[in-house]
């Protein structure tokens, strides 16, 4: 905790269930930010509260009573901070987030702070981010501000009938979120949980439409699409048009629709949400993706050329990593290719390793790419231009993989810039040697149909379709 500052004071408040695996690097994370700590536990049987304890926290043992926003407003009871600040025990403040999270504090002019939460596939910060989504998770500690929902609790109602002006600021502050990672959901049941909580808030108000989009995505996550297409349609007839994730409704919309091959009820929802949300990435990319899937070359590439120029989502919107970035310039890399626009496709791909935080796939697509356009000889060129930072950092896995699709030419030249000489021996046995005999067995076959070329366009197809190889990192 944070004891040089008095004014002004930030109250951590949380509520915990057997986070024993995740709370210390939780509470670790905002050190030197949060004035006091504040923990509900709702009955862990682990080492959660002895941690909790460690770093100083007050501990209040409520015990669970299928009600999150009870328990959650049991903390805000007790908090003494002029700001109360929300985590989970499986999320952490980012680093370089504390300074602006201080400076936000500063600014008692506003009432609350929406927060950006990236969802993470891993269990770490560099692990690749599959959502954001921005929502208030730091506000003013006042007595009428209390959470409501026994699920998916809410701070935002009770805020703006309080004090219907208040305002409000979109921060670029980032907490990491683990709690969806791989196998984490399944390790604490999480779906079952909330679709039980989410029938009785139904059954208690049957037209709330945020209790309809959240039974949605639970759904969703089960892969049950057509009870989730229900509750989406249901939250979209009784949702305000300015409801702040009215925009997830159209997404979500065209996705359950996909997933039930109704497609051009999809494409429909596509336009509807497009229309109302022009300046949404993720709904011109979705939009791309069905008609490339649909085999609309031109389209799908209006479309996904849309969503580029759009660019990053705007602050107030939940969106997916790599939309309107470096997933609709793959995307359009493969279109380029299936239209055979060879050197367009190789710009994207390009374009794409330059901004993607994990590469390494698409750069084995690039140099596919450029082998299969006859232009192999421009490969290590192309990539002490294009990408220099990869050659320098990345040059084993780039070996391997130049070794694995047969560009030796490229290797050999990969080898001689190499500051730390590579033993090419040693890179060959590292390379997949089941998985490069297979491709270069692929390639004399293929270029064996064509006299006047290694790949003929029949030939580049086929080509292209072999898996990429596998690499050790």
């Amino acid at each position: 905790m944070n004891h040089s500052r008095r004014k002004p004071l930030i109250s951590l408040c949380m509520i915990v269930k057997n986070e024993g695996d995740s709370l210390s690097q939780c509470l670790k994370s905002v050190r030197g930010v949060v004035d006091e700590i504040i923990v509900v536990d709702t009955g862990s049987n682990d080492a959660t509260v002895q941690i909790a304890l460690s770093f100083g926290a007050k501990i209040i043992q409520h015990p669970w009573s299928g009600d999150f926003a009870a328990a959650r407003n049991a903390g805000l009871q007790q908090a003494h901070g002029q700001w109360i600040l929300v985590l989970d025990g499986d999320e952490e403040l980012s680093e370089e987030s504390k300074g602006e999270l201080l400076l936000c504090a500063e600014h008692m002019e506003y009432e609350a702070f929406f927060l950006r939460i990236h969802n993470h596939k891993g269990l770490t910060p560099a692990s690749q981010t599959i959502t954001v989504n921005p929502i208030i998770r730091m506000f003013r500690n006042r007595p009428k501000y209390r959470f409501s929902g026994i699920i998916h609790e809410q701070i935002a109602e009770a805020i703006i009938t309080a004090t219907p002006q208040a305002p409000m600021h979109l921060t670029t502050v980032v907490i990491h979120h683990y709690g969806y990672a791989e196998g984490v959901v399944v390790k604490k049941d999480k779906i079952k949980r909330n679709v039980e909580l989410l029938k009785e808030q139904l059954r208690l108000n049957p037209k709330d439409p945020f209790h309809h989009f959240n039974m949605a995505v639970e759904y969703m996550r089960l892969g049950e699409y057509q009870p989730a297409l229900k509750h989406i349609q249901q939250s979209l007839e009784e949702a305000p048009p300015d409801t702040s994730y009215i925009h997830l409704l159209h997404k979500y919309e065209i996705r359950s629709l996909a997933e039930l091959k109704d497609y051009p009820g999809a494409l429909a929802a596509c336009d509807r949400g497009i229309s109302s949300h022009p300046d949404y990435p993720d709904l011109a990319h979705i939009k791309g993706a069905l008609l490339l899937q649909l085999g609309a070359f031109a389209e799908a590439k209006v479309s996904l050329l849309q969503a580029l120029v759009i660019g990053a989502a705007p602050p107030g919107y939940h969106t997916e990593a790599g939309f309107g970035s470096y997933l609709t310039y793959y995307m359009l890399g493969q279109l380029c290719e299936e239209m055979g626009d060879e050197t367009e496709a190789i710009a994207c791909y390009t374009k794409t390793a330059q901004l993607h935080p994990e590469p390494t796939p698409v750069i084995a697509r690039l140099l596919r790419a450029l082998k299969c356009a006859g232009r192999e000889s421009e490969i290590y060129g192309w990539f002490h231009a294009h990408l220099p930072d990869y050659t320098v950092t990345k040059n084993r896995i780039l070996l391997e993989l130049l070794q694995s699709e047969g560009c030796n030419e490229a290797a050999a030249q990969l080898i001689n810039a190499t500051e730390q000489p590579i033993s090419i021996e040693v890179a060959f046995n590292q390379a997949s040697g089941q998985g490069r005999s297979q491709i270069m067995l692929a390639d004399r076959l293929l270029a064996s149909l064509s006299s006047s070329a290694t790949y003929s366009p029949a030939v580049k197809r086929v080509r292209l379709a072999l898996p990429l190889p596998k690499v050790s990192e």
